[in-house]
C-alpha cells in the first residue's frame, strides 16, 4: 500500500510562472530556484503526447510550492487545471505505489512516457472523492532535483 503522507512540494498551475514567483516573492519573501522549461512526452491513456511545461519551486520549505505553466490544453493550462493543483511525493518504487493508489480507487491519469511505452519517472493520480491530485516523482529523478537545488539545471 502506497503511504502518502510527507509530500515535499505543492504544485499550482498559474498563467505566467515568472510573474506569479514576482508576486508570491513580494508579498511572502520567499525565493525560487531557477526557472526550467522542459519538453516532455507524457503517456495519457496509452498515448505518447508530446508538450511542455515551465516550473519553478521555492528554495524555502520543508513543503516547497511549485509554480507551473504551460500550453493551452495541457496539464498545465491555467483555464482548465488553474490553482492549487496537486500533491507531490517521492517514491522508492513507482510502478508499485501507482498499482497502489489505483486498487484503492484513483486513476492515473498521465506520466512520464519511457522508450518501451510504460510510465517513468513521474505519475499524477487522481482519488475520486477528492479529485485532488497525487504526483509521485521516482526517487531515481531526485539527483535532477539534486542539480537543479544545488544552481544548475535540471535533469
Amino acid at each position: 500500500m502506497a503511504l502518502i503522507t510527507d509530500p515535499f512540494h505543492a504544485g499550482i498551475v498559474v498563467a505566467d510562472v515568472e510573474e506569479a514567483m514576482a508576486e508570491i516573492s513580494a508579498a511572502t519573501g520567499v525565493s525560487w530556484h531557477s526557472l526550467q522549461s522542459l519538453d516532455l512526452d507524457l503517456l495519457v491513456e496509452g498515448e505518447v503526447v508530446s508538450t511542455s511545461v515551465r516550473f519553478s519551486y521555492t528554495v524555502e520549505g520543508p513543503l516547497q510550492l511549485e509554480l507551473a505553466d504551460g500550453p493551452k490544453g495541457s496539464f498545465w493550462d491555467v483555464d482548465l487545471y488553474g490553482g492549487l493543483n496537486h500533491l507531490g511525493y517521492w517514491t522508492d518504487d513507482l510502478h508499485a505505489d501507482i498499482d497502489s493508489l489505483m486498487a484503492g480507487g484513483c486513476e492515473l491519469t498521465y506520466g512520464g512516457a519511457s522508450a518501451d511505452g510504460g510510465i517513468e519517472g513521474f505519475a499524477f493520480l487522481v482519488p475520486p472523492s477528492t479529485g485532488q491530485r497525487i504526483e509521485l516523482i521516482d526517487v531515481a529523478m531526485r539527483p535532477a532535483f539534486d542539480r537543479w537545488f544545488a544552481g544548475g539545471e535540471f535533469g
